[in-house]
């Protein structure tokens, strides 16, 4: 039977969703909340606009709703991404097990529309529970799509008899067939004619249909197994997105697979895309060509580059940070020409050795640019004679020959030796000998003239540049000794110099270097630094004179640099005292000036003829006073402290002020004494205005409580020291610069000071 094209399509749209809705066709959500779609029982004469779903619902963290909840049914026109064709929210009564059913629709009159389904594409259903994120999307099989068919029983919206044509003629078939001959292989984007008919024999079940022309439809190479798979019997073509041009080449069109996984943290099925495309490469070059290359994207996020491609001569170029079994990515071993190795290879199990091409005896030789092949020019020997050279004897041309030393020339270490011209030792010298004898004995009668230099040119470590030692414990022993003999000029015994910003030019120290020695060691430049050890029985430095000074400082400094500093870092000692024959002074701890005598300003008088004394007034507690004029108005006056006054006293406490009047009055008197200020009033209620002078005197702030302050002991360490210098003093050792010494050698003397006896 032959129809008109457009009725024929339209019956058989009809027909195949007829036949799909027979089978039971369902679909399963990707998720916690599981759905099944169906079309509503089909009512006489019409395509049901409702479609059943069933699913399981379920909250966030997988639990089981069976309460009363509002959920939002939504239709997408693809499973990730874009906005919602239709949405609708229900009020879905969940069975105790969290199952419901509910009819997609049921919200409206008109159901679902019908225009959501028209171009016979996917589409895709979302669920979302209140205050829940939407679930993964399931995908909507064929009978949804049956719905299409509800304008298949009209054309236009009229009936297909509408648009019947009266029977052609029988000589019109074969005509039709000719003009659908002609015109098959041109395609038409226009409607067909109405007066063109469908014709077919049949198709094959599971094949999907082909128009073969434009009338014509048979079998396609595309079969359908079940609802699970599409075969294609022949190749699968994805042809470019578009034509390229010089600005740009186009990619083909992808195939997308897509997995499914559950992510525990948000409880969701999130979709993972691998998309497979051909790309250009090299586009509006020489080498034009293309690559295979693979995309991925997890949830709704659009595929990207992974890095993985291959090239068109099938190379593959991997992801950045892939690995491969092994440990190496050694592709192939090449010798190089001059390196003198031989071997190699790119496959199989490779071996590397030395040229084997050199003539017998040659050895493989650095020529300066390559390893070759030469004659060894250091095998066999040519001596045939030993003669012996300056400075030696022996020698000979047969046999074992013998060399010496000739004696007159070269000195033995074990004889005695005379060296008439300079001598260099750039090693160490030692040098011994009997107790009557010096050890080393050097005159020099130059003018300016050094008998001996030391020098240790080290820039680090411990070095000397002349060290003296002596295990002797008699009065006239000296590790070093200088005497400066000549009685005029400016000679010096012992001249010390030291350049470092941090070094001393002499050191002496008396036993072990002190604690104090060692933190003020090195801490500035010093021209003499005395150490006077670790015990109380030494002294840093000891000057004595008869009729001279025992000591003298002075310095010339533009920054105020301290002639003489004197520091006790100790709270148990004095860091000054100054000691006279009938008494003294001393500067204690804690910064106290105490006298046995007076304190006094001496000023000259007499026009600088005279000079006299002005004591200092003495008293029992440290008073601090101030002096001031002040007025009085109608017998009243507020005097204010001076603020620095009130820093250095405490005016909290009950101070003293001595008002004097400088006119006749009733007399004045103090009040409201606060730790700001003091009130002077006139006695009797006077109410006189005249000024007057006063006297305030304040204890020292932190001083409050000190009264006859008791220093008894202050002097104890002094005492005890100058008891030790008097007992010694009667023992008085010789040390007679003129007397001739003979030094003895040091057998079992340490070293005072710690880190020279580590040196040695």
């Amino acid at each position: 039977m032959n129809y008109p094209r457009s009725r024929f399509f339209s019956f058989f749209v009809a027909g195949l969703v007829a036949a799909i809705c027979v089978a039971p066709l369902s679909v399963v959500a990707q998720s916690s909340r599981a759905g099944v779609a169906s079309v509503s029982p089909i009512k006489a004469g019409t395509v049901p606009s409702l479609v059943s779903y069933s699913g399981t619902l379920r909250d966030a963290s997988g639990r089981t709703v069976t309460s009363i909840t509002g959920v939002t049914f939504l239709l997408y026109k693809d499973s990730q991404g874009g906005a919602p064709l239709w949405v609708e929210t229900q009020n879905v009564t969940p069975d105790k097990t969290g199952h419901y059913t509910v009819q997609l629709g049921s919200t409206t009159s008109t159901g679902l529309p019908s225009e959501v389904f028209m171009t016979g594409e996917a589409r895709w259903l979302a669920v979302q529970a209140a205050d829940e994120t939407e679930q993964a999307r399931v995908l909507l099989v064929a009978v949804p799509y049956a719905m299409k068919a509800g304008d298949a029983a009209t054309i236009g919206g009229l009936p297909p008899s509408a648009f019947v044509l009266a029977a052609p003629a029988a000589n019109n078939d074969a005509a039709s067939a000719s003009h659908s001959a002609a015109t098959s292989t041109v395609p038409d984007s226009s409607a067909p004619p109405a007066s063109s008919n469908v014709t077919t024999t049949g198709g094959t079940v599971n094949a999907i249909p082909l128009f073969t022309t434009v009338t014509n439809i048979q079998n396609s190479i595309l079969t359908q197994t079940a609802a699970t798979a599409v075969n294609v019997g022949g190749k699968l073509n994805l042809p470019a997105t578009g034509t390229a041009t010089t600005a740009t080449g186009k990619n083909s069109r992808p195939e997308a697979f897509v997995a499914s996984v559950f992510n525990g943290s948000t409880s969701t099925a999130v979709p993972q895309t691998f998309q497979l495309q051909a790309e250009p490469a090299n586009n509006n070059t020489t080498t034009a060509s293309g690559t295979l290359n693979l995309l991925y994207a997890s949830g709704t996020a659009v595929p990207a580059e992974t890095g993985l491609k291959i090239a068109n001569t099938g190379k593959i170029t991997f992801a950045t940070g892939q690995t491969f079994p092994g440990a190496g990515t050694l592709t192939g071993i090449t010798t190089a020409a001059g390196s003198g190795l031989a071997g190699g290879g790119t496959t199989g199990t490779l071996s590397l050795h030395l040229l084997s091409t050199c003539a017998a005896n040659q050895i493989l030789k650095w020529s300066g640019t390559a390893w070759a092949c030469a004659a060894d020019a250091n095998s066999g020997g040519t001596i045939t004679k030993v003669t012996a050279g300056a400075d030696l004897t022996g020698g000979g041309a047969t046999g074992a020959v013998t060399l010496n030393l000739d004696t007159t020339k070269v000195p033995l270490l074990a004889s005695a030796n005379t060296f008439t011209n300079t001598q260099t030792i750039n090693g160490g010298l030692v040098a011994s000998g009997n107790v009557s004898a010096l050890n080393i004995s050097a005159t020099n009668s130059s003018p300016s003239a050094t008998a001996i230099f030391g020098s240790a040119t080290s820039t680090s470590g411990n070095a000397w540049g002349v060290e003296g030692l002596t295990g002797s414990a008699g009065p006239n022993a000296y590790g070093v000794f200088g005497a400066a003999s000549s009685g005029t000029g400016t000679p010096y015994g012992v001249y010390g110099l030291a350049n470092s910003i941090s070094g001393t030019g002499v050191f002496g120290q008396n036993g072990s270097l002190s604690l104090t020695g060692q933190a003020y060691a090195g801490s500035a430049p010093a021209g003499v630094f005395g150490d006077g050890g670790s015990t109380n029985q030494g002294i840093g430095v000891f000057g004595t004179t008869d009729d001279a000074m025992a000591g003298f400082f002075a310095n010339n400094s533009p920054s105020g640099n301290d002639a003489l500093e004197a520091v006790a870092a100790n709270a148990s000692s004095n860091p000054f005292i100054a000691v006279g024959a009938n008494g003294d002074c001393y500067v204690d701890a804690n910064g106290n000036l105490n006298c046995t005598g007076s304190k006094n300003a001496v000023v000259p008088v007499d026009g600088g003829k005279r000079t006299v004394a002005m004591s200092a007034i003495e008293a029992p507690q440290n008073w601090f006073e101030d002096f001031g004029e002040a007025q009085l108005v109608n017998g009243v006056a507020v005097v204010t402290l001076d603020p620095d006054f009130i820093q250095t006293v405490n005016s909290e406490t009950n101070y003293k002020v001595f008002p004097v009047p400088n006119g006749d009055c009733k007399g004045l008197y103090v009040t409201n004494k606060t730790a700001n200020s003091f009130e002077v009033h006139e006695l009797g209620g006077g109410t006189s205005s005249i000024s007057f002078d006063y006297r305030i005197t304040v204890l020292r702030k932190k001083y409050e409580n000190v009264r006859f302050a008791d220093h008894t002991h202050d002097l104890d360490g002094h005492k005890r020291m100058m008891a030790r210098i008097k007992e010694r003093a009667g023992h008085p050792a010789s040390h007679d610069p003129v007397k001739k010494l003979q030094p003895t050698p040091a057998k079992t003397a340490q070293l005072a000071v710690p880190r020279l006896q580590a040196a040695r």
